[in-house]
């Protein structure tokens, strides 16, 4: 049986292989170079645009758009070798990932998906777009493809042009194997969804059909995405969804098989389904503007489903070898399954498109068989059931013909049972009595028990609350005796930092006066130097007056060695000379005198200086002796405040102590007042209850004696009951 199944599954994988999607066998021209850069400037659609500058594009191949906003162009030439009148030619874009408006010659002629903001895609579908005759000038055409994609890298096969037969197939035969198929395969699962909810309406204990009913809605969501040529949800949210739910699908699968033929390890199961279910599905929301993260993600959920189909296998082997009938048919249906997805499998690693992924059978295949397996199930349950009906018909019959038997004896049974229900509520109301009579003596006894532990511990109470009273009397005279000490001390260290005070501010006083004192002698320094220095200024003018002088006599001394030398009548000029020297000898004296008394003036002011110097220093002396005993105050006041601080302290802390005892006394008072209520109601309660349980001690034994009268008549009764009995036996043996 594996042959037969084997050998035709390797025929049509081998048949798709060699008839996989070559867009290019059929292609009717020769394209140019193709270019590609980022941006959305729908001026690069004009056939005259320079795209010199732009990056090269080899096919099949890839475009790293990370770092854009996911908009790009991409521009190429193509050329047909003759150009027929009537032909018409299409460009086939293969499965390119992304989504684009195509532009010939500058005209838009068609789209592949939908770009922003209604941003949707189906990579798995192939597109032809008619291309206008009048696009071509002289068999040229110049394409420029306006794309968006929301990933970071964008896989392009490459491009074709292709004729009417080319296109046709791609139109309708593709078109009904990727959407059509998909999209019955959708309705049937949701038709066989219906069938197992109804299945677990009808009995509601039935949780293998509530998992496989969610398996088939949710994977027919996913069919209904890959058949589906219209966007529902918007954007790639539907894609997201859709992917998602076919990783919920199959943890639900799986919780179905372990159910259904109650295999071992259910909790694991759904532990697992849990799991898997949450991870994706928080993971493809999170991405859900993302294609290339949502392709990611779906290759990473692929690795758990190939394992819970892993797994389903197992079981259903398992199940076949131990006999159910139901098993076989799932299992060819699973091997059925895994050879059309071994066929995407291999696609999937050589990288290449198939002429149509093959994953719908494989789910429709597994779907079916456990249709059928179910079908099945029930046919020979619904056998079953009328087999057990016809058993269960003829026993009525025998039941019918026993309980005629029985009638009679159960006649004598009721009499009876009237007798004993009369005696039974007799005996029932002296019990009742006894035992209310009995737990009102052990009520009484328990009221006794608790009234003297009350009492006991009330005393004791009392006894502990006046130790404390006690104490803390002893702990109020202790604070008191210190508080009386800190006062004093306190008292005594006012006094003596009163005195420092008073002293401090007498020697403000008089310090403020010297401070003035000082003040004026440093204003007087100030202006006996201000005329030192003017003063000095004058002395320096004369120097300069004098040093002129000795300059021009010095000059007239050498005018009159010369005048000598020449001796004779020329001796006139040393009159001239004389009279000269004799002038300035005067200018000098009298400048002399004039220095004489600048100076005396110089030495006036510089007196004045010392004495206000002397006056300075000794209003600072008067100050420094005046700030020593004033340190020496301030330290002895600073003292006193610290013992002052302490003993406040002190004072604080033993009156809070006083206050705390207190309050602690008041509180013993109050507890010995209710500590001596309590220990008189329990006296006055202990009494009443010693009555109560001597009234019930009496009533106990009139119980007692009608207990007995009682049980004589029961056994009678009895006697009755157990003929009856016996004859009912004896009819039901028949």
């Amino acid at each position: 049986m594996r042959k037969q199944v084997l050998v035709p599954l390797v025929c049509a994988l081998v048949f798709s292989c060699s008839g996989a999607d070559r867009p290019d066998e059929a292609a009717l021209a020769e394209f140019g170079a193709i270019r590609y850069s980022a941006g959305d400037d729908t001026a690069r659609a004009d056939r005259a645009f320079d795209d010199s500058s732009w990056a090269t594009l080899e096919t099949p191949g890839t475009i790293d758009i990370r770092g854009g906003d996911g908009n790009f162009w991409i521009r190429t030439t193509a050329s047909v070798a003759t150009t027929i009148p009537g032909d018409r030619i299409w460009l086939e874009s293969g499965k390119i990932a992304c989504a684009f408006d195509l532009y010939a010659d500058g005209t838009y002629v068609g789209s592949r998906g939908s770009l922003p903001p209604r941003y949707y895609v189906r990579p798995q579908v192939d597109s032809v777009i008619l291309i206008p005759a009048t696009a071509f000038d002289d068999g040229v055409a110049t394409l420029a493809f306006r794309c968006y994609y929301s990933g970071t890298e964008v896989a392009v096969p490459g491009f074709a042009l292709v004729g009417e037969e080319r296109a046709d197939m791609v139109n309708h035969l593709m078109a009904f194997f990727v959407s059509t198929i998909n999209t019955i395969i959708a309705v049937l699962c949701i038709f066989m969804g219906f069938y197992f909810a109804a299945g677990f309406a009808a009995r509601p204990d039935d949780k293998a059909s509530l998992f496989y009913a969610l398996s088939l809605f949710l994977v027919a969501v996913y069919f209904i995405d890959m058949g589906s040529e219209r966007i529902m949800l918007g954007g790639l949210l539907q894609r997201a969804v859709a992917r998602v739910s076919l990783s919920w699908s199959m943890a639900f699968t799986l919780l179905f098989f372990v159910k259904y033929f109650d295999a071992k390890g259910y909790r694991a199961a759904r532990i697992f389904a849990a799991a898997d279910m949450a991870v994706f599905g928080a993971a493809f929301l999170f991405f859900a503007q993302d294609d290339a993260a949502i392709n990611l993600l779906f290759n990473l959920s692929l690795a758990p489903i190939f394992g819970i189909i892993v797994v389903v296998a197992v079981i259903v082997a398992k199940a076949a070898r131990s006999g159910k009938k139901d098993a076989a048919t799932i299992l060819l249906g699973l091997a059925i399954g895994l050879g059309f997805a071994i066929h995407d499998i291999v696609y999937q690693v050589l990288g290449a498109q198939p002429f149509a992924w093959l994953q719908g059978f494989t789910f429709f295949s597994l779907n079916l068989s456990v249709f059928i397996a179910m079908s099945l199930r029930s046919s020979t349950m619904r056998k079953e059931l009328d087999e057990y009906t016809k058993a269960v018909s003829d026993q009525r019959d025998k039941l019918s013909n026993l309980l005629c038997e029985a009638e009679r004896a159960a006649d004598e049974t009721l009499t009876v049972a009237k007798l004993l229900d009369g005696e039974i509520a007799a005996v029932s109301g002296a019990a009742q009595l006894s035992a209310d009579g009995a737990e009102a003596i052990g009520a009484s006894a328990e009221a006794q028990r608790k009234t003297l532990e009350s009492a006991s511990a009330s005393i004791a109470s009392l006894l502990s609350s006046i130790a404390s009273v006690q104490t803390e009397l002893e702990t109020e005279a202790s604070c008191i005796e210190r508080t009386t000490r800190g006062t004093g001390m306190l008292i005594e260290g006012v006094s003596r930092v009163s005195e420092a005070i008073d002293g401090t501010a007498a020697f403000a006083a008089s310090l403020d006066t010297l401070t003035g004192t000082g003040r004026a002698a440093m204003t007087r320094l100030a202006a006996s130097m201000v005329r030192v220095r003017e003063s000095s200024g004058e002395i320096r003018a004369v120097v300069e007056a004098v040093n002129e002088f000795a300059d021009q006599t010095n000059l007239l001394a050498m005018n009159a060695s010369i005048e000598a030398a020449h001796a004779g009548s020329a001796g006139k000029g040393f009159g001239v000379i004389a009279h000269e020297i004799k002038r300035l000898a005067q200018a000098s004296a009298e400048r002399s005198s004039r220095i004489g008394a600048i100076i005396g003036g110089i030495e006036t002011a510089v007196g004045e200086g010392v004495e206000a110097s002397s006056s300075v220093s000794d209003a600072l002396a008067s100050i420094t002796e005046g700030a020593a005993q004033t340190s020496v105050r301030i330290s002895e006041a600073a003292t006193e405040a610290a013992r002052q601080r302490e003993s406040g302290e002190g004072i604080l802390v033993d009156s809070r102590a006083l206050a705390a005892s207190a309050v602690k006394m008041m509180e013993e008072a109050a507890k010995e007042s209710t500590l001596s209520g309590n220990a008189s109601k329990g006296m006055r309660d202990l009494e009443s209850s010693q009555g109560a349980v001597a009234e019930s001690t009496a009533a106990i034994v009139d119980r007692n004696a009608e207990l007995a009268r009682r049980a004589r008549s029961l056994e009678s009764l009895a006697g009755r009951a157990r003929k009856a009995a016996d004859d009912l036996v004896a009819a039901m043996s028949r």
